[in-house]
């Protein structure tokens, strides 16, 4: 590994470590008060020693100013991209007070913070200058918005800066209103109250986004994704369309085909897929379909095949690339071309050692889409990695594909839900991201755990000298939209990922991966990892069948999500932002998801 790549891998969970102490500070804060903060409550608060507190800020004057200067990027940041993401002057506004009142930002510890800083900073200068800039940036950019509606709707410009002071107003309010009564604010109220607004001013600059969001002025829109969709089949064919084939899916590693003829097939959504290493090394993709009638050329998971690949059904033959060169009775077919009947490739691409496969080219290559998470996977060394024996599984699950990835998408449920995980990670595990792509992560704990497979764990895990230190006694999880996770251990790593199969069927495929270690011990290492992730998933399909079961009931209730469960939140609405009907709390109506789903899409 490159020094270079280390290095950056190294920083990237010295951030890690950084943000648990901004975390720590931010409820500290909200808790005691600004002035009665003091790092050995913020270091109490992130049960890590005080001493690394100086490593990482020198001082609480930097701690406190770090912590201000994080949320104001935080706020930036999502306010720009809000803008950047919409197309109108009047999606910008709508889009910024989306933003606003979503749970990562309207966040009742975030909010006092933001405000005990703001009361301060007459006493301190940097903290003037931090959160006036904000103000004054965030006013502009809205009312460049505002005087672009004004000159659509010929209202007078000089009324530009009383509208953006109103709306300004009014986000303000609701914020301290969440702040002194949270248990009875009501996020889509203060939307509804901020879009009233403009629409009183701009009617009809409003009416195309009233078509879509019908919230407006009724309640037929919900946050997350309501209980139909998961049993709607007319949705999950929108899955499969929308989600499904334009993302790329994972078949496997490069060492799980190390030799020429070496394969491996790969079946989803409706397809059926074929990588193949050819007697040049280089490995291919193809639609495991014969160009003759359609019949499988592999059944088999993986194995070798022969110099050439022979359908079983009629014996049509090809090259390992792909190319047709042998037709039975080649002479009964009329005008047969086989240069124009070869197996039919696919987009393939090879990321960190593991093969991908995308049925409909469009969008990012998976290099560009995962290159905020770079540096974190090379220091692993995952493209030297090999297989673990009988460590691979290929199953049907039956639930539906997002039921598991509700449970998967946040840690909220890990110190009572899971035991053996918390007695690992202690208080540290976070779920946070890393520009915009989920990231979770735990540092093992000292404190020896009660269950023996933890403690024994944590007592023999050894030194890596490939992996930084920071790396050496973490577990950490890094997300592909829209179904896969690969878990980053000292000792392994490991993939999972969901196919659905039908609204209550889902195929779960998943393996281990390590590299060669011949240490003593090191079998026992992985054997107590692997144990430890076995009674997590024991209980997380308990889990899982719980939520689905629980969504037949006729008092299941819409999602009431805590902060900490953003994760779950925040897939929901990556899937609602492709398939918008999943917004609807109501089932369309039998036959009319996918025509629905067409009409809001032309509407917006």
């Amino acid at each position: 590994m490159h020094k270079t790549t280390a290095n950056s891998a190294a920083s990237s969970h010295k951030d890690h470590r950084r943000q648990q102490l901004i975390d720590a500070t931010i409820k500290t804060i909200s808790q005691y008060g600004l002035s009665n903060t003091t790092i050995a409550k913020v270091t109490e608060q992130a049960d890590l020693s005080a001493g690394i507190v100086g490593f990482y800020f020198n001082s609480k004057a930097r701690l406190l100013l770090g912590t201000l200067q994080w949320l104001n990027e935080e706020l930036r940041r999502h306010t720009q991209t809000a803008f950047n993401d919409a197309a109108t002057p009047m999606e910008k506004l709508i889009a910024v007070i989306d933003v606003y009142f979503a749970p990562t930002l309207c966040d009742q510890d975030k909010i006092a913070v933001w405000y005990a800083f703001s009361s301060e900073s007459n006493a301190r200068n940097e903290y003037t200058k931090i959160c006036s800039e904000h103000y004054t940036w965030l006013h502009q950019s809205m009312l460049g918005q505002v005087q672009s509606l004004c000159r659509q709707a010929k209202i007078d410009a000089a009324s530009a800066e009383a509208i953006t002071r109103g709306l300004d107003g009014i986000i303000d309010g609701y914020w301290q209103d969440f702040l002194y009564q949270p248990d009875i604010f009501d996020r889509k109220q203060a939307r509804q109250t901020c879009y009233r607004y403009l629409h009183t001013i701009f009617p009809q600059l409003t009416q195309p986004f009233r078509t879509v969001h019908k919230d407006l002025n009724e309640t037929e829109l919900s946050d997350c994704l309501p209980t139909w969709t998961y049993y709607d089949e007319e949705f999950l064919e929108l899955e499969k369309r929308t989600v499904f084939k334009n993302n790329w899916l994972l078949v496997g590693h490069i060492n799980d085909m190390p030799n020429p003829r070496d394969y491996l097939t790969l079946d989803a959504i409706d397809e059926r897929v074929i990588v193949i290493r050819g007697n040049d090394k280089q490995i291919r993709a193809f639609h495991n379909v014969c160009r003759h009638r359609g019949a499988k050329l592999f059944d088999a998971l993986s194995g070798q095949c022969g110099h050439a690949l022979v359908c079983p059904f009629h014996g049509w033959t090809y090259q390992l690339d792909g190319k047709l060169i042998g037709v039975p009775a080649e002479n009964t077919f009329t005008s047969l071309d086989k240069s124009a009947n070869g197996l039919v490739p696919l987009e393939l691409e090879i990321w960190m050692g593991f093969i991908f496969v995308r049925f409909v080219s469009d969008g990012q290559a998976l290099a560009e889409q995962m290159k905020p998470l770079e540096a974190v996977f090379a220091a692993y060394r995952i493209e030297n990695m090999l297989p673990l024996e009988n460590s691979g599984f290929d199953e049907i699950l039956p639930y539906n594909w997002k039921v598991i990835h509700d449970i998967d998408n946040e840690g909220y449920h890990v110190p009572v839900g899971h035991p053996a995980l918390h007695q690992l990670y202690g208080k540290n595990y976070q779920d946070s991201d890393i520009a915009g792509i989920p990231v979770s992560y735990g540092y093992i704990n000292e404190k020896p755990g009660k269950l023996w497979s933890v403690r024994h764990y944590q007592s023999l895990l050894p030194k890596f000298d490939h992996l930084p230190q920071d790396y050496q006694r973490l577990w950490q999880y890094g997300a592909i939209f829209p179904s896969m996770v690969i878990a980053l251990y000292p000792d392994c790593i490991e993939f999972y990922m969901t196919i659905p199969v039908a609204a209550d069927q889902t195929r779960l495929r998943g393996g281990v991966y390590a590299l060669a270690d011949n240490r003593r011990g090191m079998d026992a290492v992985r054997y107590l990892n692997r144990r430890i992730n076995a009674i997590t998933a024991d209980e997380d399909e308990k889990y899982v069948r719980w939520l689905q079961d629980g969504m037949k009931s006729s008092v299941f209730p819409e999602p009431s999500l805590s902060s900490i469960e953003h994760g779950v939140r925040t897939f929901h609405h990556q899937l609602q932002a492709i398939i918008p009907v999943g917004k609807l709390k109501n089932h369309p109506g039998k036959g009319k998801v996918i025509q629905t789903n067409s009409q809001l899409i032309q509407a917006a």
